[in-house]
């Protein structure tokens, strides 16, 4: 339908929910926090770009761990929503995608760590992928994530912490 029409979802996007488990690490600072997430994908169940472009609403729940100083938290407990658009090559029917998405997070207390420590419980997640998808039906995907966190200077200190990740996920 054209670059800024709507059209049925791809063949090669399922069209379902999936639900996807992550595990990673920080970039920086040690690489001293660690991350496991289960999130659950609802799509959107549009597409635009003639098929090249989805989107979805991801919901998940993190744990970061840490490990901070003697008698501070190590363990902090992440919930976050970010609408994310994929973008399928070879017209929207290749295995292989990118995907990116800003949306907001919420921490059971502020992340502190030795180097670091931020202002606000409430935070933008920002989301950057690669994957792709696999088996029979493509129900199966790998994907490496980068995700930043942060409050976007609206509070200071505002450090944020980037995490590498890597996702699997099944496609219902």
């Amino acid at each position: 339908m054209g670059i800024v029409g709507w059209s049925p979802a791809s063949a090669a996007d399922r069209t379902g929910p999936s639900v996807y488990l992550e595990a990673g690490q920080t970039l920086e600072d040690g690489r001293d926090t660690t991350t496991s997430t289960i999130g659950l994908r609802l799509p959107m169940q549009r597409t635009f770009w003639d098929g090249r472009v989805t989107g979805n609403w991801d919901l998940y729940l993190s744990e970061w761990r840490t490990r901070g100083l003697a008698g501070q938290r190590r363990h902090y407990t992440q919930i976050g929503v970010v609408p994310m658009f994929r973008y399928r090559f070879d017209a929207g029917q290749s295995p292989w995608f990118v995907e990116g998405g800003i949306g907001v997070s919420h921490m059971n207390e502020p992340y502190q760590t030795a180097s670091k420590r931020f202002s606000t419980q409430w935070n933008f997640s920002d989301h950057l992928g690669l994957g792709r998808n696999f088996g029979s039906a493509r129900q199966h995907e790998l994907g490496l994530y980068i995700k930043h966190v942060s409050n976007a200077g609206l509070r200071r200190p505002n450090p944020g912490e980037t995490f590498v990740q890597l996702r699997y996920g099944y496609n219902f």
